[in-house]
């Protein structure tokens, strides 16, 4: 009995399965490892350790370093809460879109909005998300260019910071290039490990220093809680420091055996870790120096063991723009490449031949355009980010317009309308809650934080 096989190209198996039928999920066989073996392993595609890691280098970034200075403007107490608050409602938003998107069999965000609250929410998102994530790679070349700066202050080179930033755009901009050219989170798997380490290495340092030395001086001034409207912006960039949301679905697709339990063990091992970290440089950087901390507590140590922890921060920075560049770039193939191809289906230009048994489907122009958004995205997201780093420099207010308002919106604002859609028969509303309760504080304190 005669049987046809299908037959695609990488680029058109790849493009059918997003918008044509859902991957069947991969199924492997895991070997029986000890603890040892399962920790200290190689890194493998689609582990749950791999996975962790892609999902914590975009929250293991500048933005915690910046968590001592809204303790000092806040109240130690207060600044500990936030971080727990937004810990829990980032899981929460995590879950969310793991649930539905496999309850719905969605393998991308966009695809996931349009089949839940339609096109024209599709078309939001898409917009706000390019907007992020520009501004989020355009925060990172600015905080890169601030490291740099440091690094030259450690070695004494008087330079003037302006042009500095310029010089420092010109020479690593073609490298960058270069590696942001990458297609999946697997090529940048130890790129990822290098941001990691960094703050982790920082975290040990500030903790030891702290409960070996204590602090910096006797009469040093500690505040537990101080509320006012500010706890909005505070919030707002606690937030940011935990905006992770678009690397769930690369994650998903890449992750052996994506079930339900596999991927909780990722959302919540990777807040929990986050948490633990965000709150030791916290608790160290703000009681070492108190009313002293700078809005970097990197920047309040020196030494030979915080030159290298600087270091490795520029390192971190340098590549997390090739993995941000990553996510944004796979919003705008979802966007434009489904109009390409409902642009070939209405004109009739997708081909089918059979031949000897097999069908091929013929989408030449669509693998010619993909290639076009691959190459002029990334350019334009590289080169668009490294201009607006050298004209609006301001660092504070990116953080706060992308941890509030455009983080808040699509981390709390579109999960819980899913949620609300797809779960109203179930819902559980300290869930509804607690991701409302994030957009207005988060809205509030983008707006605030403007001025």
């Amino acid at each position: 009995m005669s049987y046809s096989q299908v037959h695609f190209s990488d680029m058109q198996s790849t493009f059918i399965s997003n918008y044509m039928e859902m991957e069947e999920p991969v199924q492997e066989k895991e070997q029986q490892l000890n603890w040892c073996q399962r920790t200290f392993g190689p890194l493998k595609k689609g582990g749950i350790r791999m996975s962790i890691i892609s999902l914590l280098a975009p929250c293991l970034g500048v933005g915690m370093l910046g968590l001592p200075y809204r303790a000092k403007e806040q109240g130690l107490l207060i600044e500990l809460f936030l971080i727990a608050l937004c810990g829990i409602i980032s899981c929460i938003s995590m879950h969310i879109l793991s649930w539905s998107s496999g309850d719905l069999q969605c393998s991308s965000f966009s695809e996931l909005i349009q089949m839940s609250l339609g096109n024209k929410m599709k078309r939001l998102f898409e917009i706000l998300t390019i907007c992020q994530c520009l501004l989020g790679i355009t925060q990172i070349q600015i905080s890169f260019q601030l490291f740099i700066y440091e690094l030259f202050r450690y070695f004494e080179i008087v330079v003037d910071q302006r042009e500095l930033a310029i010089i420092v755009q010109l020479i690593f901009i073609i490298p960058n290039l270069l590696i942001s050219f990458q297609k999946t989170l697997y090529k940048l798997r130890y790129f990822s490990l290098i941001g990691v380490i960094s703050v982790i290495y920082i975290t040990f340092l500030t903790s030891f220093d702290y409960f070996v030395r204590g602090s910096y001086k006797d009469d040093i001034k500690i505040k537990l809680i101080d509320l006012d409207f500010n706890i909005f912006t505070t919030f707002a960039m606690t937030f940011f420091c935990y905006l992770c949301h678009l690397f769930v679905f690369p994650i998903r697709k890449e992750l052996y055996n994506p079930t339900i339990s596999r991927q909780s063990k990722i959302w919540i091992r990777q807040s929990i870790i986050c948490y633990i970290v965000y709150s030791l440089i916290c608790i160290s950087g703000y009681l070492r120096f108190g009313d002293d901390t700078k809005f970097w507590i990197i920047n309040n140590y020196h030494g030979d063991f915080f030159f290298i922890g600087k270091l490795g921060m520029a390192c971190a920075l340098f590549f997390a723009v090739p993995l941000n560049i990553l996510a944004c770039r796979q919003i705008i193939h979802d966007m434009l490449l489904s109009d390409e191809m409902e642009y070939q289906l209405k004109h009739k230009s997708l081909r089918i031949q059979a031949q000897d048994g097999k069908i091929t489907f013929e989408v030449d122009s669509v693998d010619s355009f993909r290639s076009k958004i691959h190459i002029y995205s990334t350019l334009i997201l590289q080169f668009g980010s490294a201009i607006l780093a050298l004209i609006l420099p301001d660092i504070n207010r990116y953080i706060t317009l992308i941890g509030g308002l455009l983080g808040t919106t699509i981390v709390c604002l579109i999960p819980v309308l899913i949620y609300l859609r797809e779960y109203r028969d179930k819902l559980n509303y300290f869930i509804v809650i607690l991701e409302l309760m994030g957009v207005i504080f988060g809205w509030i304190g983008a707006v605030y934080g403007q001025f």
